[in-house]
């Protein structure tokens, strides 16, 4: 079956917080995904490079870039 939950505004997490959440995990696997490849990573995430390099900032985002022969593979 399906449950359906419903919130009421009292209820729910300040904008900032449901972001925060969300963004680190999206920016971490797009940077997997790409292999660390800044440029293609926000490509990805549809958002302009520069705001991704402060996203890695704010979140304290370790970047480094592999060998294509140290890809994580899939």
């Amino acid at each position: 079956t399906t449950e359906i939950y419903t919130l009421s505004l009292h209820d729910a997490l300040p904008i900032s917080t449901f972001m925060r959440a969300v963004e680190r995990p999206l920016i971490e696997l797009a940077l997997r995904e790409t292999n660390g490849n800044q440029i293609q990573a926000s490509q990805l995430l549809g958002i302009n490079r520069n705001t991704l390099r402060k996203k890695i900032g704010e979140f304290k985002i370790s970047v480094t870039r592999r060998p294509r022969s140290q890809k994580t593979p899939k």
